[in-house]
C-alpha cells in the first residue's frame, strides 16, 4: 500500500491503489510484473514430495522452467506406512506409490505421479503452472523457438507456428509497451484494468501461453490462436496477461477416447483434494502447506491471489471450483450466473450446462472493478461463441457493479440492500 510517507508496496495493494501508484511515478508496469516474477521464483515451486513403499530418496530430478528456473523436485519422500494406518491389514488392489517421470509433453522435464503429500511449512505453493516469459510460455516454442524477433530467425527445427508465436510480446515485453506509451498518465476510462497482473484457470484461452486446460499432452501445438472473449476484453483494457493457474486438468473431466468405463488397477489415496494437474503438479494450501489447496479445481487461480503472486485471476465453477478455493484461501470472490459471464466458448469445460466464470481478488470492490471491465461497450457481457450469453439481460445492472460497493461499516452504509 501506499500513504503519505509510505513508499508504495505492491503485496495486498488493490488495483486503485496499484494505479495512483503508477500515475505518481512510484512504480511502472514494468517493475510490477518484475515484482509478480520474484514472488513466484521464490515462492512458486514445488510444495509436496513422493509417497513411496520404502521411504527411501530418488534421484535428483528437474521440472519445467518457472520464473526463468528451472522446478527442483525433492529427493526425500515419505513411507507409505507413516501415512496410512494398519497397512499391513490392508487387503485391496495394489497402491500407485509415487514416483518421478517424464512428461509426456516435453521428455526433458519431469513431473510427480502417484501418491504424494503436502511439505510441512515448505515455502511453496505452486500454484502458477505457465508464465508468459519469452522461452517458457510454451512447450511447443520452448527456448529460443520463441526467441524475440528482433535477434534474427529462429533455430533449424521450429515448428512453423513459432513465427507466428514468437510475434507476441510476454508480460514484461507487454508492461514496457504499456510504460513507454502512457507513462504515468494511462487512460483509466479507456483502460480500468491498466497494469493489472491477471493469471487465469488453465482452461481459459489465452493466445501467448499455453493453453491445455491443465493437461499433460504432446500437443501438435500448446496455443490457441485467439483468446478467450474474457481474456480479449482484459487485454484490450490495459491487463497483463501474465500466468496459467494449476488446476484439475481438463476440469477434472478427462475423457477415455476408446469409450466405455476405466477400470484402475492401482488405488491412490490422497488427502490432497480435487486439484492436481498431471502437468502443472499438485497446489497448496495458502496458510498449511501440508494441506489441499481446496475443494473445487479452481484451486491455483485463489491461491496464487491469496499469496501475491498476482492481484486477480479468473476461474472456473462447474459446481464449487471457485468457491472452494476462495473460502479455503481467504479471497473475494464474484460469481455471476452462468448467462451473465461467458465460458464455453474458447475455454476446456466439464459441463456445458454449469461451467461458468468467477473473479478472484483480495477485495470485493477489485472484483466488482474486473467485472465492469469485462463488459464490452457494445456486445455487453454477451460472447458469440457461447450460447447460453444470448439470455434476456434484465439481471445485468445499467450502473457500474463498482459504484454499488461499501467498504467501510458506517451506518446506512448498507442501506438500498
Amino acid at each position: 500500500m501506499s500513504g503519505q510517507n509510505t513508499p508504495f508496496r505492491l503485496e495486498e495493494a488493490t488495483i486503485d491503489e496499484m494505479q495512483a501508484a503508477i500515475k505518481s511515478g512510484e512504480t511502472t508496469c514494468v517493475e510490477i510484473v518484475e515484482t509478480y516474477i520474484a514472488r513466484a521464483r521464490a515462492y512458486n515451486g514445488v510444495s509436496s514430495m513422493l509417497v513411496t513403499e520404502d521411504g527411501g530418496p530418488v534421484a535428483d530430478a528437474t521440472g519445467t522452467v518457472r520464473a526463468q528456473a528451472p522446478l527442483q523436485f525433492p529427493t526425500e519422500t515419505v513411507a507409505v506406512a507413516d501415512v496410512l494406518p494398519d497397512l499391513d491389514k490392508y487387503k485391496g488392489p495394489p497402491l500407485e506409490f509415487g514416483r518421478m517421470e517424464a512428461t509426456a509433453s516435453d521428455p526433458d522435464v519431469q513431473q510427480q505421479f502417484g501418491m504424494i503429500v503436502g511439505i510441512p511449512n515448505a515455502g511453496q505453493v505452486n500454484a502458477l503452472a505457465t508464465l508468459n516469459i519469452r522461452g517458457e510460455r510454451s512447450v511447443t516454442c520452448k527456448g529460443d523457438f520463441d526467441r524475440h524477433p528482433s535477434e534474427g530467425p529462429l533455430p533449424a527445427g521450429a515448428p512453423p507456428v513459432c513465427e507466428i508465436f514468437r510475434q507476441q510480446p510476454d508480460a514484461l515485453e507487454r508492461a514496457a509497451e504499456l510504460d513507454a506509451e502512457f507513462g504515468t498518465n494511462p487512460d483509466l476510462e479507456a483502460m480500468p484494468m491498466y497494469g493489472v497482473v491477471f493469471s487465469f484457470k488453465d482452461p481459459f484461452d489465452t493466445k501467448d501461453m499455453r493453453s491445455t486446460g491443465g493437461g499433460d499432452a504432446a500437443y501438435d501445438i500448446d496455443f490457441p490462436s485467439r483468446d478467450h472473449v474474457l481474456v480479449e476484453q482484459l487485454r484490450n483494457k490495459g491487463a497483463i496477461i501474465y500466468a496459467k493457474a494449476v488446476n484439475t486438468e481438463y476440469n477434472g473431466r478427462a475423457g477415455d477416447p476408446g469409450g466405455g468405463r476405466h477400470e484402475p488397477d492401482k488405488v491412490l489415496p490422497s488427502t490432497l483434494g480435487y486439484q492436481r494437474s498431471t502437468w502443472g503438479g499438485n497446489p497448496s494450501n495458502s496458510y498449511d502447506t501440508t494441506r489441499a489447496a481446496s475443494l473445487g479445481s479452481s484451486s491455483g487461480s485463489a491461491v496464487s491471489v491469496s499469496t501475491n503472486l498476482v492481484m486477480a485471476s479468473l476461474g472456473e465453477e462447474t459446481r464449487a471450483s471457485c468457491r472452494g478455493p476462495s473460502n479455503h484461501n481467504s479471497v473475494a470472490l464474484i460469481l455471476p450466473h452462468k448467462s451473465m459471464l461467458g465460458f464455453d466458448g474458447g475455454a476446456i469445460g466439464a459441463d456445458i450446462y454449469c461451467d461458468r466464470s468467477g473473479i478472484h481478488c483480495r477485495t470485493i470492490a477489485d472484483c466488482a472493478k474486473i467485472l465492469d471491465a469485462l463488459k464490452d461497450p457494445e456486445e455487453g457481457y454477451y460472447d458469440p461463441r457461447d450460447p447460453f450469453t444470448t439470455v434476456p439481460r434484465s439481471s445485468v445492472l445499467d450502473t457500474p457493479y463498482a459504484s454499488h460497493i461499501k467498504m467501510v461499516g458506517d451506518a446506512g452504509a448498507l442501506a438500498g440492500m
